[in-house]
């Protein structure tokens, strides 16, 4: 017979709900030596002879049953313990409307500069955050961080709440604002506003079932600010070839551009590698494009979804967060890929002190696929300046790789902008000017429009503010017949043909009390404020 092995008296906890987040689970019971394991769930964290610790996936407890606990430690000691039963009791009800795990990004500003955070938190029945991120500012790089505690709360408003993260670090204080559609809770804004902590910002969250992976080919798209705080965007696409969930992969047949302060890499090759992606979703990727190598982590939300956050340590390295979707039609990408209206929106920020923003929205429409031209309806707001309803003309041309080039002239400044197309009518936007204006764009339906039209409530919020002086906002507001209620009261207007709003609101939540919006389809539209200010935003909400 064998040295006997560890023998198992209790778990902690004992029982968890189906679809709950990772967690830990604590084992005692006797005979523990460092480098063992639990059956089917991998090594486990040595804490005495009397007991040890495991991390639990989501993906061990979808479902209601129970897993088997059992422990090996090494030889000699090499037979299996008794085994206890991890109970997975199904799911009736939760103290927020947040439960499970969910990918996110912020971006934001600190005393000292710009600041990117990306991770997943986890939410438990009772509220109780658990989770992972990555934390960049200028000061450096926090990598894969534990959230350590945490609180998730409903607030009196249907689809708003406080979020609250703890890690080694310090406490963020979230305030969230859920979309109800496709089901409540699972998608939504979040933002912070003069913290403790002195950093405000804001972002997006999106529940992420486990096991997802990435797979095939991909349009990415991320902003922010190199080493020494200058503004700065990348988008391109690639093709990853990982072939499954615990497998990695490479990057190939990519392409990317880069504007660095005004300083621009055009259709440069991207390579690359991705790791397998841990307990919370996150994949390390190492990525080239041209002769810069970056390092992202990728919190994978869906095999259609990653956010990505640049965590390089070293010295210098930029600070970059944002979006990587999944593309149709890899290499059969042309003019005809934009054929209908299309709703943009960029925001961007002037070199100086302080920075002004320069954001713009509008819509795009009269696609003429043979002569490469546009017509484009453009508000915007550059450097203290608001030009509203332009009608100007435009220039494109998309190669097969869904990377293209769009050139228009308003309010007296050209651009000249970079675009990858991850489907038709749909996808990213970079601007190659020194303002480094980035945003997206998607095709428009639902026309024609009435203010009736949006009698509906919405959930949202600001995203990629580009200055200090934006604003930071998640909140719900009701739009009926042209009445504005909820978060920001007001009055609204929509014109019929182009789904253009105006409207004034009681809160300078997107940079001002006056802000023109359209409308993308019935259940989402963009915002942005409309007055003559240098700290404007834009903002999505969605019901």
């Amino acid at each position: 017979m064998g040295i006997p092995g560890a023998a198992l008296v209790s778990l902690s906890p004992s029982t968890v709900i189906a679809g709950g987040p990772t967690f830990t689970l604590t084992i005692n019971g006797s005979g523990f030596v460092s480098g063992g394991s639990i059956t089917g769930l991998g090594a486990y964290n040595y804490v005495s002879s009397t007991q040890v610790t495991v991390q639990v996936g989501a993906g061990a407890i979808t479902s209601p049953g129970s897993i088997s606990i059992v422990a090996t430690i090494p030889t000699p000691r090499a037979n299996p313990s008794n085994a206890l039963s991890l109970v997975i009791s199904p799911f009736t009800s939760s103290a927020c409307i947040l439960f499970g795990s969910y990918d996110f990004f912020f971006t934001g500003f600190d005393a000292n500069g710009p600041v990117t955070i990306a991770g997943q938190f986890g939410v438990d029945t009772g509220g109780n955050v658990s989770g992972e991120e990555d934390f960049k500012d200028m000061s450096g790089t926090h990598a894969a961080q534990p959230i350590t505690g945490g609180t998730c709360v409903n607030s009196a408003t249907a689809g708003e709440g406080t979020l609250n993260l703890t890690t080694a670090l310090a406490t963020s204080h979230y305030s969230f604002a859920a979309q109800a559609k496709p089901v409540p809770g699972t998608r939504g804004q979040m933002a912070e506003a003069g913290d403790a902590n002195g950093i405000s910002g804001s972002g997006r969250f999106n529940f992420s079932p486990p096991g997802g992976f990435l797979s095939g080919d991909y349009v990415m798209a991320v902003v922010g600010a190199d080493s020494s705080g200058g503004r700065m965007g990348l988008i391109g696409r690639f093709t990853d070839t990982d072939p499954c969930s615990n497998c990695a992969g490479t990057l190939a047949s990519g392409v990317g551009d880069s504007n660095d302060n005004g300083s621009l890499t055009a259709s440069a090759q991207i390579s690359g590698s991705t790791a397998v992606a841990d307990l919370y979703s996150r994949s390390l990727t190492n990525l080239t494009l041209g002769g810069q190598t970056l390092q992202f982590a990728f919190y994978v939300v869906s095999s259609q979804l990653a956010f990505a956050i640049e965590v390089d340590s070293g010295n210098p390295s930029p600070l970059l967060t944002g979006f990587v979707t999944s593309q149709t039609n890899a290499g059969g990408y042309a003019n005809n890929y934009l054929n209908a209206p299309v709703v943009f929106t960029t925001w961007g920020a002037s070199a100086g002190a302080p920075a002004a923003s320069d954001t713009a929205i509008g819509l795009a429409s009269g696609f003429n696929s043979s002569a490469g031209t546009l017509n484009l309806q453009v508000d915007s707001v550059s450097g203290g300046v608001a030009s509203l309803n332009q009608m100007v003309a435009g220039t494109y041309q998309i190669e097969s790789t869904g990377r293209a080039t769009m050139s228009y002239t308003a309010a007296g400044k050209t651009h000249d902008l970079v675009l990858y197309l991850d489907t038709q009518n749909d996808g990213y936007i970079l601007d190659t000017s020194g303002d480094v204006s980035f945003g997206f764009f998607g095709a428009q339906s639902g026309a024609p429009f009435s203010n009736a039209s949006l009698n509906q409530s919405y959930a949202g919020g600001t995203w990629f503010t580009p200055t200090t002086a934006s604003p930071n906002f998640a909140g719900v507001v009701t739009l009926n017949g042209g009445n504005i209620s909820g978060d920001a009261t007001g009055t609204y207007n929509v014109d019929p043909a182009s789904g253009r709003g105006t409207a004034t609101i009681s809160l300078p939540v997107f940079g001002s009390d006056d802000v023109v919006f359209y409308v993308v389809a019935p259940n989402n539209f963009m915002v942005m404020g409309s007055d003559a200010v240098n700290g404007d935003t834009i903002g999505f909400l969605h019901q």
